[in-house]
């Protein structure tokens, strides 16, 4: 039999498409279907339980230079239905090889996503569509050209991976998600791409599955016979997208749209959009009242909106269940969401905060339009109950709690049993959106309880990045500074300068808009931070030009100081290889520890983009004074070709001298201040790829303490980061491993914090660093640690003579 099925099945899983059973006859026949890459092994079968698998060596002892072992099949497959992927895989040392990504090949690039096996033995990793980020160019998941399966080496051991099964799945559930092009620029498009993943968080927390669909390929009728399709943000939808989702409601699909409403679409949901309304003051759309009479419906949700898109009920039994409310409670006469017998439409963006409220709203809204939902989220909720920070059941949780003896977590834990109790008792009934609001309750029960019964520490670093460089609250650092030491906090890391941008008084890089509106950051900051015992590290984005004035990028350019790609293209980043540009890069960082009392400078950004760069004339130029010769083909033979590993290692070299030069010369000016770095995660991958090669740092004392940006959604990843950081590291400085609460590719609950916060904890790291300030993270992040993790105030290790 083929071991490439392209049918549907209607099994054990409703809803899924089997790509490869990998059930192959002999060696012979997996190498003819799986090509090995990279100079990696052959596969070769195994019988496992009756039936042939495909294995693939891992021979990362032996052969210590393989980063990663790589299969490559080619096919040709329509993808842009499927919501997510599942590969059946064992591992027979996941500490070693336990690391995997799923590519798919489509034209000119590729879509990837990873994963971390959880422990030996057979089991089955999902690779949601939200998860796959882009490399290249590709031409959409309906035309998908290869497959490529590859597992990372964590430690240089031997191992052999075991493949059984890969399978599409999809669920009755999509969030449509926003092309590149039809955003209106970066930003815009981030937002749009957040609000997707937020919303699919909310949806996995209600128990539901849920598919990310790409607004081309609903154009090419990828909702299928789903139940509901979500526009969390969408703007500028093609017109073609639109037709397909008017045509969706027209065959009995239903659709939830959030803050832009086209106007075809709004009619066919009975809707018609009113006007763009900006806030008049802060506080104007701070909540939302519910009324009516729909299931499972909370009273109000909170919500700070800063403007929003209204609209009126027209047709198909159209009307208004919600209205905004200012901070007073007082209506503003504006409708916040409304419902027909076709969907449904919220007037902003579904925000993060006032979580269990939003979720409550959502499955109402759901339940609204697919009643069969019902049932599956209160199931579903009630078992997921027990996933709380790092425990996996109520069992595990009740242990954990008692184990804390705090008596106020004790309190809530009875009165969560108590709710599961009601939760359970409805659900016997049907009576399912009083089951989802018990299970909603005790769920805040659970978390709070689980985040007071984590134990403080008394040496620990508790750090924050803030990226915006204004703290929490713009132009008020004391109330910041006021509230993390209030959560325990005893270290801030602002982001102050880029490559081309300072939020200070420089006499060095162009001065922003952030400086001419608040004034000098840093100096605010100290100001503050020292008033509250925090430790300030101001944060530079190395290299990076995405911020700073056209005029200043252009002058670089040309003056040939930005970098090139391998293919050509301008890039908006300092070329690390240009004497210019190591000068400004240094005089940049040091200028600060002169002006001002800080206690550390921090790196980030202190790399290449990727592979593709730089390839400039002068890095050419450069690169042959050190080599003592011509390339001969410029610049294949060093991206591709013979020079790949000496054109590696002059790379990071260019990156290293800045990090050792920083180092030594802001020690002179201030003996006692500390250098630190967020680096990439996955070492030496990150040496090899971006030329960040931070063991060599350490090991040479260029650092004092070190920040991974471990961030994942996964506990079994992180924890595999963690310790593989943590042996590299071999203790010579502390490591404060990187969470990320609200990074581009993870979004943790306050909860999940504290999780990742105990699983570093338990590894030996010393210390943490949350990923990202905000009015948000510090009014339910913070709060969280502050009762638990930082109940006592605590002293950073990097401080200790």
């Amino acid at each position: 039999m083929s071991a490439l099925l392209l049918l549907f099945v209607l099994g054990a899983t409703a809803n899924e498409q089997a790509i490869d059973a990998f059930d192959y006859a002999d060696a012979a026949a997996v190498q003819r279907a799986w090509i090995a890459s990279e100079k990696s092994p052959d596969a070769v079968t195994a019988k496992v339980d009756g039936r042939n698998v495909a294995v693939l060596p891992a021979p990362f002892g032996t052969r210590p230079e393989l980063a990663r072992v790589v299969l490559d099949r080619k096919v040709k497959l329509d993808l842009a239905m499927p919501g997510e992927f599942a590969l059946e895989i064992c591992s027979s040392d996941p500490q070693t090889a336990g690391q995997v990504t799923l590519y798919f090949h489509s034209g000119g690039g590729w879509y990837g996503s990873g994963r971390g096996l959880k422990e030996a033995g057979w089991q089955t990793l999902g690779f949601s569509k939200a998860s796959f980020h882009t490399e290249g160019k590709p031409a959409g998941w309906d035309k998908i050209d290869g497959i490529r399966i590859a597992v990372w080496r964590s430690q240089e051991k031997d191992a052999t991976v075991q493949l059984r099964r890969l399978a599409a799945r999809w669920n009755d559930v999509a969030v449509v998600v926003p092309a590149d092009e039809a955003a209106s620029g970066d930003g815009e498009l981030r937002v749009a791409v957040q609000s997707a993943s937020s919303m699919s968080k909310m949806l996995g927390d209600l128990g539901l599955g849920a598919d990310t669909v790409d607004e081309g390929a609903v154009a090419e009728g990828a909702l299928g016979h789903r139940r509901v399709a979500i526009l969390a943000y969408n703007p500028r939808m093609r017109e073609e997208t639109i037709a397909a989702l008017v045509r969706f409601v027209a065959d009995g699909g239903k659709v939830f749209a959030c803050y832009q409403l086209p106007t075809p679409l709004g009619a066919a949901l009975g809707f018609q959009a009113d006007k763009y309304v900006r806030q008049e003051r802060p506080g104007q759309f701070a909540a939302i009242r519910l009324e009516g009479d729909i299931a499972g419906m909370p009273a109000v949700v909170r919500q700070n909106s800063w403007n929003i898109v209204t609209a009126e009920p027209a047709e198909h039994g159209a009307r208004v269940v919600g209205r905004w409310l200012d901070e007073k409670g007082e209506p503003t006469g504006h409708a916040a969401l409304l419902v027909s017998e076709k969907g449904a439409y919220f007037s902003h963006i579904l925000l993060p905060g006032d979580h269990e409220a939003k979720l409550q709203l959502l499955a109402a809204v759901l339940g609204r339009l697919a009643p069969p939902l019902w049932e599956e989220m209160a199931r579903n909720r009630l078992e997921s109950l027990g996933h709380v920070g790092h425990v996996a059941s109520l069992d595990a949780l009740t242990a954990y709690v008692r184990a804390g003896k705090d008596a106020t977590a004790a309190e809530r834990l009875a009165a969560a049993m108590e709710a599961i109790a009601a939760a359970r008792r409805q659900v016997a009934e049907k009576a399912y959106p009083g089951a989802i609001e018990a299970a909603g309750k005790a769920s805040e029960l659970l978390r709070d309880a689980y985040v007071r019964s984590e134990p403080s520490r008394a040496v620990e670093g508790r750090a924050w990045w803030n990226h915006s460089g204004t703290g929490a609250y713009p132009g008020d650092w004391e109330r910041t500074c006021r509230e993390l030491a209030e959560g325990g906090f005893n270290m801030v890391l602002p982001n102050m300068l880029w490559g081309g941008v300072a939020h200070y008084a420089s006499d060095v890089l162009p001065r922003s808009s952030t400086y001419e509106k608040y004034g000098d950051q840093i100096e605010q900051c100290v100001g503050a931070a020292h008033g509250h015992g925090l430790e300030v590290h101001v944060w530079k984005v190395n290299f990076n030009l995405g911020a700073a004035p056209k005029e200043f990028v252009e002058k670089l350019r040309q003056e040939g100081r930005t970098q090139v790609s391998v293919s050509g293209e301008q890039m908006r980043w300092l070329c690390p290889s240009h004497p210019a540009n190591f000068e400004l890069e240094l005089e940049s960082m040091l200028e600060v520890a002169r002006k001002y009392d800080v206690d550390g400078l921090h790196f980030d950004y202190i790399r290449y983009p990727g592979p593709q760069c730089c390839y400039c004339d002068g890095c050419r130029e450069r690169f042959e004074a050190v080599i003592g010769r011509k390339v001969a083909s410029w610049p294949e033979d060093c991206h591709s070709g013979s020079l790949v590993e000496p054109y590696t290692k002059w790379r990071c070299q260019q990156i290293t001298r800045l990090v050792e030069a920083v180092s030594r010369e802001a020690k002179k000016i201030k003996p006692s201040i500390k250098i630190s770095a967020a680096v990439f995660s996955g070492y030496p991958h990150c040496r090899e790829t971006v030329a960040q090669d931070w063991a060599s740092w350490v090991r040479s004392g260029y650092l004092d303490f070190m920040c991974p940006m471990d961030y994942t959604n996964s506990d079994q990843v992180f924890q595999g980061l963690v310790r593989n950081q943590l042996e590299l590291v071999e203790g010579r400085v502390p490591v404060y491993p990187g969470i990320g609460c609200t990074a581009s590719n993870s979004r943790l609950s306050a909860d999940r914090v504290v999780g990742q916060i105990h699983e570093a904890r338990e590894l030996g790291a010393a210390g943490f660093t949350i990923f990202n300030l905000s009015e948000d993270t510090i009014q339910n992040i913070v709060p969280a640690v502050g009762v638990g993790a930082g109940r006592e105030k605590a002293v950073p290790p990097h401080g200790k003579k």
